[in-house]
């Protein structure tokens, strides 16, 4: 085998990794986006459930007086 058909053949699996490791990055990336977007829509749907906030005020001191 030639010197030069070595130094193609390594640059071929070298690219051929490169694109392997680079398609796992975006695998991994779109998994993550979808992770967090289902953690937002659950957050939204927690909040829609919710009862109503508060009124004004409600909630900021204590009346001890008896």
């Amino acid at each position: 085998m030639d010197p030069v058909s070595v130094a193609a053949a390594v640059q071929m699996l070298g690219a051929a990794q490169n694109q392997q490791i680079g398609v796992a990055i975006a695998r991994q990336q779109l998994a993550a986006d979808k992770a967090v977007a289902g953690l937002v829509a659950e957050g939204a749907q927690n909040a829609a459930n919710a009862g109503p906030p508060a009124p004004p005020g409600q909630g900021l001191s204590v009346d001890l007086r008896v």
